[in-house]
């Protein structure tokens, strides 16, 4: 049997491709058993909950952007977390511990290197987070999505680039147009999803909801509008009387059926919805955030944008007319939205979840033997884990791979 320990969270962004990992290793190997690590507060607690999947919840959040009190009383919550996490440790006795980003993971990845577990990291975005950065000193191993990636850690770490794994597989998790249009209670027209991530997104739902308003009076497309929980009343409320032609819902897990819908989408450029969207070949407008840290949303996109296979607009240029502008354009432009769809299959990488499976299943074998006596070597003393992992709480800004 192997046992594996993922832990991450702070986004869905985080969560699912740890979940895709998991479905892979049982679909290859069988005998897994899985032990989940996220934060209190966060959004993987009800993720894992609706998917009943074991868990364990730390104390603690991330810190970019937090008040200075909190940050003084980050490192002091961090050390207890990491005891919590050593504690789960003790107890599941994972063969890996695998890292997707958050405050979650600096936990888990530092408790795994104190109990000398081997540890891979999985990073999601072109950009590496600052959690993956850091605990990358102390990783066995990265699995990356984008090949840019390298060049933002410390070339001596060992990594590989397999993709992002995919919570839906377009061979295995689609369904018919009409199958999904009646799902959300749609005609057989035109349709558009709008959606802006597991928390939804504040000025994408304000410009999507003028954009809906101004196309679904005209008639000219209906909407599948997943507005995230914090926006959803108002969202409701801003277009009940469309409620025919547009779908307001605060959290979809079907993510399929709405891709199976769609004719074009709108969305931010997190890198789950950027790689979900390619392998489902939707014609898609992205609005990067524009706070997110490193920029790595805009960053996200680049290669698409270069071979001319999305639309991007600005946050600052956003509006709801500009925005109903464009998806009509698309709507009306057949040839244009099957290039894009052939451009966004041609590079989304489907079998990324199988190819992150064999690595750590790989690496597991490899270590099992004389794990003990390898982690041992490692020049990473007890003392120096936390102190990398304060370092994340201090929001420290990672050495490149230069210094």
């Amino acid at each position: 049997m192997l046992r594996v320990m993922i832990a991450g969270g702070g986004t869905g962004g985080h969560v699912y491709p740890g979940i895709a990992i998991y479905h892979s290793l049982r679909a290859a190997h069988g005998d897994v058993e899985v032990l989940f690590v996220g934060a209190k507060g966060g959004v993987e607690g009800g993720i894992f909950a609706r998917l009943g999947l074991p868990c364990v919840l730390l104390p603690g959040k991330g810190v970019r952007g937090k008040s200075a009190v909190s940050k003084i009383a980050a490192p002091f919550i961090l050390k207890w977390s990491v005891i919590q996490a050593i504690r789960a440790i003790i107890s599941f006795k994972p063969d890996v511990v695998v890292g997707t980003g958050g405050y979650a993971s600096v936990s888990a990845v530092a408790a795994a290197a104190i109990c000398r577990k081997t540890r891979i990291l999985q990073e999601q975005n072109s950009v590496p987070g600052l959690a993956n950065r850091l605990m990358s000193r102390i990783a066995n191993l990265v699995l990356l999505s984008y090949e840019e990636s390298r060049a933002h850690l410390n070339e001596r770490v060992p990594s590989v680039v397999v993709g992002n794994p995919l919570r839906f597989d377009p061979d295995r998790h689609t369904c018919s147009r009409s199958e999904a249009l009646e799902f959300f209670g749609l005609k057989p027209e035109r349709t558009v999803l709008i959606f802006g991530g597991s928390r939804g997104a504040r000025s994408l739902n304000e410009a999507g909801a003028e954009a809906a308003k101004i196309l679904a009076r005209g008639e000219k497309a209906q909407f599948v509008f997943v507005s995230g929980e914090r926006d959803f009343e108002w969202v409701q409320q801003e277009l009940g009387s469309f409620a025919s032609r547009i779908k307001v819902i605060p959290f979809l897990e079907e993510m399929n059926k709405a891709y199976a819908a769609a004719d074009v989408a709108v969305a931010r450029a997190g890198a789950s919805s950027v790689f979900e969207l390619a392998a489902f070949g939707i014609p898609t407008v992205f609005v990067p955030f524009p706070y997110a840290a490193d920029d790595h949303q805009r960053k996200n996109i680049a290669a698409l944008e270069k071979i001319a296979a999305v639309k991007a607009i600005e946050d600052a240029d956003l509006s709801g007319e500009v925005l109903a502008a464009l998806i009509e354009w698309l709507l009306d432009n057949e040839g244009e939205r099957a290039a894009m769809s052939d451009r966004m299959r041609s590079w989304a990488k489907t079998n990324a979840a199988s190819l992150a499976a064999e690595a750590i299943m790989d690496l597991v074998k490899k270590n099992a033997p004389s794990e003990m006596h390898v982690l041992r070597k490692s020049p990473h003393s007890d003392r120096g884990t936390l102190a990398i992992a304060d370092h994340y709480c201090n929001g420290a800004r990672c050495p490149s791979n230069e210094s």
